[in-house]
């Protein structure tokens, strides 16, 4: 029995659906780097589909045809894999126009050639049929361009390859697994691609490459509908991490350092790459130990110096990575310069504080100035203005309360004959004298004013007439036996006293101190050093009247 189709073609037929049906699901995405996969899986397609004539058993020329139809493939496949590595690595900077006309070149020169080779054989020399184990193949001798063209190819995939190393390099676990699946999927054909070359005469011809296309795009296919590839494609790192002005660390699930960004060389004592690889711990051991809750499942945050520079401050935020299954595969380490902000903040509470004191000072100020507006400056008694507030007061109080105040006025005899002998200031000291003698005697709860002059008054809450009465004599008998030194004098005085009551002798402030006044002129008027109530007042002036 004659078997006309060869495995290799069953194989590569089988290839190019599987890369086929790989394009169509890669061309449904929308995520960058989408359609040039799409068309890198196109590629591979035509390469396959077609290269699988060269082991059918039909004619020279119908292989001739479908060999020129696989070129299509063969002269677009590495440029499109290097404008799926660029977009993929999101280094679409590097696609400008310039740039895309010369990679255009190669390609177009390859078909050119190959369409035109029958004219110059530069690409190879012959075509025949041989039989290789009783199959009918295609061979071809290679040309002088052949060669030239390889390693070309070569070095596009190479510097395709570089790349995707160098960003997977870079990045943490969240993406490791994803750049394996792309590197692998890219690797296998064209090691078998190579290995075909090396063995050229070996194999008669054979390409693994278009066979291994196919297991390619299964493993394109897989990290589509498994591993999210292309949903979760990675910002480019030198457009994110690498300009950051934060300190980026990702650790792994063991605490090993897997990622670390240029700005960390700003608070650690190496370069960046020196810390790849190593363990968290022993790497920063000094603000481990300060950081160890920040080491659990969870989202935290702290802040601290920096070692090598203590007037630096770093605040440090730790994110835990897990994976699909929920199981922590690793942290994310954000060390952010807060120096500026720390010496704002430093700056604020000294301001605060200064603020603080000076609410102070002024509490104090204005705490002298109301003593200063209620207060004698001469006698640091209370004066006039406070006597009117505060007395209503007072009368308020003993209405709501219902009990009697007394009010006494106070008078100097013959004052003016003290400042006529010995001058005003020997009159001062004796109001000094007298106020000093009416604070001592004043009981908690009353208060003693200045009212004018050399008139004081003595408000005395919740009492009635005959207690006032008894202390009026006390404070009398105390100013008798006062003597305010002067030069080489002992200076002595009397006093005239008039006592009114609330609410008998007035229920208003003007009352109350107006029947004091002339209860204290009826006590002069009876010859001083006297004391007066208003009622004996009025009593006396009945008994005139009569």
């Amino acid at each position: 029995m004659h078997i006309h189709i060869h495995p290799y073609a069953i194989l590569s037929v089988f290839s190019a659906l599987i890369a086929l049906v790989a394009s169509l699901i890669a061309w449904r995405r929308s995520a960058p780097g989408s359609l040039m996969l799409s068309l890198l899986l196109l590629s591979m397609t035509i390469w396959s589909g077609f290269y699988s004539t060269r082991w059918m058993d039909i004619s020279l020329q119908a292989k001739a045809v479908g060999f020129n139809l696989m070129f299509i493939g063969v002269a677009s496949l590495p440029t499109l894999f290097l404008l799926f590595v660029l977009t993929f690595t999101h280094n679409d900077t590097w696609l400008t126009r310039r740039n895309l006309l010369l990679l255009s070149i190669h390609p177009v020169t390859l078909l050119f050639l190959e369409w035109t080779n029958s004219y110059h054989h530069l690409l190879y020399l012959s075509l025949k049929t041989v039989n290789v184990n009783g199959f009918l193949a295609m061979e071809y001798i290679r040309g002088p361009w052949y060669p030239v063209s390889v390693m070309y190819a070569y070095a596009i995939i190479g510097i395709a390859l570089f790349l995707l190393g160098q960003c997977a390099l870079h990045l943490g676990p969240l993406y490791q697994n994803q750049y394996r699946l792309v590197i692998i999927a890219s690797i296998l054909p064209w090691a078998g691609n190579i290995y075909s070359e090396n063995y050229f005469d070996v194999l008669h011809g054979l390409d693994l490459a278009p066979l291994l296309f196919g297991l390619s795009a299964i493993i394109f296919v897989s990290s589509v509908l498994r591993a999210n590839f292309m949903d979760l494609i990675p910002i480019a790192r030198s457009h994110l991490i690498e300009n950051m002005r934060d300190g980026i660390l990702v650790l792994d699930a063991q605490n090993r350092i897997v990622d670390i960004n240029p700005a960390m060389e700003n608070f650690v004592e190496e370069r960046a790459s020196f810390y790849m690889g190593k363990n968290a711990f022993e790497v920063f051991g000094l603000w481990m130990e300060k950081t160890d809750l920040l080491l659990e499942g969870m989202e935290t945050q702290a802040e601290f110096r920096v070692p090598k520079d203590a007037s630096r401050y770093l605040d440090l935020r730790v994110t835990p990575l897990y994976d699909k299954d929920q199981l922590l595969n690793g942290r994310l380490m954000v060390f952010r310069d807060i120096t500026e902000r720390k010496q704002v903040e430093k700056r604020l509470r000294y301001v605060n504080d200064r603020l603080q004191t000076q609410l102070i000072e002024i509490g104090v100020l204005q705490s002298k100035l109301r003593e200063q507006a209620i207060r004698d400056p001469l006698t640091n008694l209370f004066n006039r203005r406070y006597l009117e507030e505060t007395l209503e007061r007072e009368l308020a109080r003993a209405a709501r309360e219902d009990y009697p105040l007394c009010v006494i006025m106070i008078d100097l005899d013959h004052f003016k004959r003290v400042n006529d002998t010995y001058g005003h200031e020997a009159g001062d000291e004796i109001l000094k004298g007298l106020a000093f003698t009416l604070s001592e005697q004043c009981r908690r709860g009353d208060f003693a004013c200045r009212f004018g002059g050399e008139e004081f008054v003595v408000v005395m809450p919740n009492i009635n007439m005959d207690t006032a009465y008894e202390r009026a004599e006390n404070i009398r008998q105390s100013l008798n036996s006062l003597r305010v030194p002067y030069g080489h004098y002992n200076l002595t005085i009397t006093i005239s006293m008039g006592i009114a009551c609330y609410p008998s002798n007035g229920d208003t402030r003007e009352s109350v101190l107006r029947a004091a006044d002339q209860a204290m002129y009826g006590a002069k008027e009876a010859g001083r050093d006297h004391i007066l109530s208003y009622d004996e007042f009025q009593v006396i002036q009945e008994a005139l009247e009569d």
